[in-house]
């Protein structure tokens, strides 16, 4: 009971701010129409667009959040390079020009759920870019047992201490942070929570040279058991229940 309060009492707040917003700008422009400029008309159309925006994304996250434990995800081997380019190209205007995207021609596939791939790299990419003022950059990579991809920043960074509070609900750094940057603080937590389901780990460690390196690891499906079994049973040529 205490838990579905406090969902309730954080979102509907979070809710509330843009749609007020949104609101105002709308009642200004039915208003005061004639009085305005077409450069405050813009300016007003351009905040309502910006509100709007935000407040789609924030349902988004709220939606997933309460869904994301029930059904089964669909896994299958898939190509992890493209799907991050898939995953940039469906960002917002406002997160793409900071984004510097730097990935191999070609890895390994991956194992899991290639579609939540935009909602992992969307997630990552907002909780950095809202914390650091420069370039976010976008990597992957492979090792023996893994695919990998990586969100570093170069902005305030995060306390070793903090590491596995920031993937809890409603968790941000500093009380004050909530009114500075927006959200939820149910970023992490969804991401996490995604990964996980794909049978992988997200971590975030504090960078070298300043800021936050957030870092997924999934599956490789060259070795991933499920992947082993779906490609044998295709060259078999069965139908998975062993009739040919």
């Amino acid at each position: 009971m205490a838990d579905r309060e406090l969902f309730i009492a954080v979102t509907s707040h979070e809710l509330r701010t843009p749609v007020t917003v949104i609101k105002g700008f709308a009642d200004t422009l039915v208003e005061h129409w004639d009085a305005l400029d077409p450069a405050g008309r813009r300016a007003a159309v351009r905040v309502i667009g910006q509100r709007a925006g935000e407040l789609a994304r924030l349902v988004d996250r709220l939606l997933a959040a309460t869904t994301a434990p029930l059904g089964a995800p669909m896994h299958a081997p898939f190509d992890l390079v493209a799907a991050l380019r898939e995953a940039t190209d469906a960002l917002c205007g406002e997160l793409r020009p900071r984004l510097r995207v730097s990935l191999p021609p070609v890895l390994p596939k991956a194992y899991g759920n290639r579609h939540v791939l935009t909602t992992v790299v969307t997630e990552l990419v907002t909780n950095a870019t809202k914390y650091s003022s420069g370039e976010v950059e976008l990597s992957a990579g492979a090792d023996e047992e893994h695919l990998l991809f990586q969100v570093a920043d170069r902005g305030i960074g995060i306390d070793p201490e903090q590491v596995e509070q920031a993937f809890t609900p409603y968790w941000q750094a500093d009380p004050s942070d909530r009114r500075e940057h927006a959200g939820v603080g149910l970023g992490l937590y969804l991401v996490r929570l995604i990964v996980e389901r794909q049978n992988g780990r997200v971590s975030l460690r504090p960078r070298e040279s300043g800021g936050t390196v957030a870092e997924v690891r999934l599956p490789r499906a060259d070795l991933a058991v499920g992947a082993r079994q779906s490609v044998a049973e295709e060259a078999e040529g069965v139908d998975g229940s062993g009739r040919t």
